[in-house]
């Protein structure tokens, strides 16, 4: 009980800090692109491999169908697209033949445990690309761990120093409410201050707004 309302103390005050964030506009199937071009690529690059498939292709039909080369030409800003651009179109294919089309929406009327396993079965889609299509697009409670997320989490202490980001999703999303915006708000106010304050290297603790709150701060800074 006292994690999770360091938990939510946390939540509450980074999202004070940085505001609250909007829910995202895309569907399903659009989230489960983006998601898959992000892996271990910065944001901008996402972005704009993202607007570039759907600038040469059109559609996601489109980029399913396509060469394979044209598509991996057409993400070549991000890490890794030889890998990226047959996954994409592989699970696409599977997709399509199992539900006879692209339309994942399906998914916001599915428990959240179905929707999940239903998403897990792809090869390259782990539990943080499952929580954020289901969580980002279908406002469903799962809780994405990134690994900012995961890096302010252990260093505030929520999580032990040796849970991996994959242990994290289940051992976090048990301190907090079972609610999509409650979990919303507590990933993307752990993401931005990852970002912009508790950063991989030299933490920023000078102008954290959480210190009082932080194991880190406390027996390695302030010790």
């Amino acid at each position: 009980m006292a994690l999770s309302a360091r938990a939510l103390a946390v939540s509450q005050r980074l999202t004070e800090n940085y505001g609250v964030s909007t829910w995202s506009k895309k569907d399903p199937m659009s989230m489960l692109v983006d998601i898959i071009l992000s892996h271990r690529t910065k944001d901008e690059q996402t972005a704009a491999a993202y607007d570039s498939l759907l600038k040469k292709f059109g559609s996601w039909e489109a980029v399913r169908d396509a060469p394979t080369n044209e598509v991996q030409d057409a993400i070549a800003n991000v890490n890794w697209p030889e890998v990226k651009a047959p996954r994409l179109q592989t699970i696409m294919r599977q997709i399509t033949e199992e539900r006879g089309n692209l339309d994942l929406n399906f998914l916001r009327e599915l428990p959240v445990e179905e929707a999940a396993a239903w998403l897990n079965r792809f090869e390259g889609v782990g539990p943080k690309t499952t929580a954020c299509v289901l969580l980002f697009s279908c406002q469903l409670p799962l809780l994405p761990v990134d690994v900012h997320v995961h890096r302010v989490s252990g260093r505030l202490g929520l999580i032990g120093k040796k849970v991996t980001a994959d242990a994290a999703h289940n051992l976090l999303q048990a301190l907090l409410p079972n609610d999509p915006r409650s979990i919303y708000n507590f990933h993307k106010a752990l993401l931005r201050h990852g970002q912009r304050v508790c950063v991989y290297e030299h933490p920023r603790c000078g102008k954290c707004a959480i210190t009082d709150l932080c194991d880190y701060y406390k027996t390695v800074v302030k010790a």
